[in-house]
């Protein structure tokens, strides 16, 4: 069974603010330097998260990551006039992505090992964000990993882990599954 795994990584994040002077209506943006950092829309990561780890709900080969070596290859394919089953599963969750509401998101490579970067962007009236979400895919094999993937599919934070009355010896590996927030704050 593949098992996606998601490191949600903050990239910028715009305070937006709205003013009009002498009729003229103007948009000014600032870097968010000081604060809580937002996170993307849950409803929207959620179905985002939905969309990948249905993948392998898609008639298809096994490894359809490997149809090609390089990302560059899976343009110049395309170009060729070749559609292979990696362009499928691309062309069908972009279409997805852009159902979304309040964003432009995309994906934005999938790797040889079948890790999948989307580009996050959604906009509000007062802030503008930017996320990577990097899909991380990892094969489980044993039943206690698949167990835990599927625990940790419906928690938010480790705070979750400690309140459910979980297996101690399930707990570490929930925690491997869970979802990572990472950004870089200084350089945004």
């Amino acid at each position: 069974m593949n098992a996606y795994k998601f490191d949600i990584f903050v990239m910028h994040s715009i305070v937006l603010e709205n003013t009009e002077e002498d009729g003229i209506y103007t948009t000014s943006c600032d870097l968010l330097e000081i604060g809580p950092l937002n996170c993307p829309d849950m409803n929207n990561l959620n179905v985002i998260k939905t969309m990948i780890r249905d993948i392998h709900c898609t008639p298809l080969a096994r490894n359809w990551w490997t149809d090609f070596s390089t990302w560059e290859d899976f343009y110049g394919i395309l170009r060729a006039g070749k559609e292979l089953s990696m362009h499928l599963i691309v062309r069908k969750i972009n279409n997805q992505l852009e159902q979304l509401v309040n964003n432009v998101s995309y994906i934005d490579l999938v790797d040889e090992n079948g890790n999948i970067t989307i580009h996050y962007d959604e906009t509000f009236p007062t802030i503008s964000q930017g996320f990577k979400l990097t899909a991380k895919r990892k094969r489980l094999r044993r039943l206690k990993d698949i167990a835990a993937y599927n625990v940790a599919k419906s928690i938010v934070s480790q705070t979750d882990i400690e309140t459910l009355d979980i297996p101690h010896s399930l707990r570490s590996l929930v925690l491997t599954y869970l979802d990572t927030h990472s950004g870089d704050y200084r350089t945004v």
